[in-house]
């Protein structure tokens, strides 16, 4: 029995000021798999993401959740953008309870989401307080307090030093062992070797290249050579 589609997008198009960001893009990510998605600066990496968390309008085309079963998207798809944004002068924990909240979550302790990132040490500091790693590692807890089915990770290793780019590699395969999909936007080409089932080239705006990752050691350096 095929698994359900977690998400397909097809012609999707966006264009800033009349230029083009993403032309036609035709996705499809069947449910609990762990996909990377990669592309330099300036691809749509961080665009698609919006789209998909309908941050911003598309001009065409169509996104479409688990066929159509879900009615209850915006609790079911967690997600970190590039830069996550806080209520600074809140603790760390205020925010994810303001967050809870507004969403009407009943779902994830808040204390539970900050165990499994690492940051329940810091949970009453203010945000001001914290570094850009344990913001990041904020913005996860607070991306999967809905116990998400899809979550969205862009540039999720911003700021984290080694130990925490470990953890998070864990937590990923862990939460993604649990039956959640992953789409994980990244430069860091020797994680998404170690964490990604498969990946997908960005570049200009368009999808070039799909791709399953295999056990060849040279599967980065053919990463690389996309970036070229």
């Amino acid at each position: 029995m095929e698994s359900e589609a977690a998400i397909v997008i097809e012609d999707l198009t966006v264009a800033y000021d009349v230029k083009p960001v993403l032309w036609d893009i035709d996705l499809e990510i069947q449910a609990g798999t762990l996909t990377a998605v990669i592309g330099p600066n300036g691809a749509g990496k961080s665009t698609l993401i919006k789209l998909i968390l309908q941050l911003i309008k598309k001009d065409c085309g169509e996104i479409t959740f688990f066929e159509g079963h879900s009615d209850t998207i915006e609790k079911e798809i967690g997600a970190t953008i590039e830069e996550p944004c806080f209520y600074e002068y809140l603790t760390g924990e205020e925010n994810l309870k303001l967050y809870k909240n507004i969403l009407g979550l009943h779902t994830k302790d808040i204390h539970d989401a900050m165990e499994m990132t690492g940051i329940i040490f810091a949970k009453d500091k203010k945000v001001s307080q914290y570094s850009m790693g344990m913001k990041q590692r904020l913005a996860i807890s607070r991306a999967i307090l809905s116990n998400p089915k899809l979550l969205l990770l862009d540039e999720p290793t911003n700021g984290l030093d080694p130990k925490a780019i470990i953890d998070l590699r864990e937590l990923i395969k862990q939460l993604n062992h649990m039956g959640t999909t992953i789409i994980f936007c990244s430069h860091h080409l020797s994680e998404v070797k170690n964490i990604c089932s498969s990946f997908g080239f960005l570049y200009d705006g368009v999808i070039t290249k799909r791709e399953n990752m295999n056990d060849s050691d040279s599967q980065i350096a053919e990463m690389e050579e996309l970036f070229l």
